[in-house]
């Protein structure tokens, strides 16, 4: 009877054991990304005609913050805040012979996405890592994941035609250097891997369609699509704990 009652303590213990680990991402919901990234832009100035070319025609830098709240241990909400730079430049033409123009944009982007982790919680990790508390076995982990959103973006761009001595193409009916606003809907993946309890680095792509023809400042009555945008960006990640009334807890910790 004893030995059955160890038995029946015994594996009690195991399974609580076993759901306050898979419990323990409610305390770790809060995350804020610091995202570089480069721009690679599809519109009408730029190598349409080349795709792949055009992928690397004119590439910006930009940069931006992520803030993020996990819903469940695979699904997290977040908000992407990034001030880009587009950036295009015709083929060069011989003799200045035929359209040849270059563009700069600003913009700001605002979007709400949703992140689904296709790995990660709460698979452990087969590694160990080891602190003053002794080993910890959810560090140094691979997150894989997919997004999805909306938003808005905010620009104004600037065209200069090359033929021109680089003056903007004011008479040109297609060139308008006024500032917009336009909605566009991001979608991608991206991977991260936890380094502590608090950091963690990743790197992530993403597809930027746009309702507007204008990101370049230019619609060519030749163009059949709206303007879209890659941004392939590298972030340090902050992982903030939180209480069990999901309020953040910004004292230090080691675990």
């Amino acid at each position: 009877m004893k030995r059955v009652f160890l038995i029946l303590i015994a594996a009690f213990l195991l399974v609580t054991s076993v759901d306050t680990f898979g419990q323990r991402w409610k305390l770790r919901r809060y995350e804020m990304d610091i995202y570089l990234a480069g721009v690679s832009f599809h519109g009408d100035i730029g190598l349409a005609d080349r795709p792949l070319a055009n992928m690397f025609n004119g590439i910006r830098p930009s940069l931006g913050v992520r803030p993020r709240y996990f819903l469940r241990n695979d699904l997290a909400v977040s908000l992407d805040l990034g001030y880009l730079m587009y950036g295009g430049k015709d083929k060069d033409l011989e003799h200045g012979v035929g359209r040849n123009l270059t563009f700069n944009t600003q913009a700001f982007q605002h979007f709400v996405r949703v992140e689904y982790y296709l790995l990660g919680e709460p698979r452990r990790s087969t590694g160990g890592i080891y602190n003053r508390r002794g080993m910890v076995n959810n560090y140094n982990r691979i997150y894989l994941y997919l997004f999805g959103g909306a938003g808005g973006i905010y620009f104004n761009a600037k065209v200069k035609d090359l033929n021109h001595n680089g003056e903007e193409p004011v008479w040109n009916p297609g060139y308008d250097n006024s500032k917009h606003y336009t909605a566009a809907f991001p979608f991608g993946g991206g991977v991260k891997l936890t380094l502590d309890p608090r950091w963690a680095i990743g790197a992530e792509i993403g597809y930027q369609f746009c309702l507007t023809d204008y990101l370049d400042g230019y619609n060519s009555e030749w163009s059949d699509y709206k303007d879209s945008y890659y941004l392939t960006s590298f972030k340090v990640i902050y992982m903030l704990r939180n209480d069990r009334k999901n309020r953040p807890i910004f004292t230090r910790y080691y675990r």
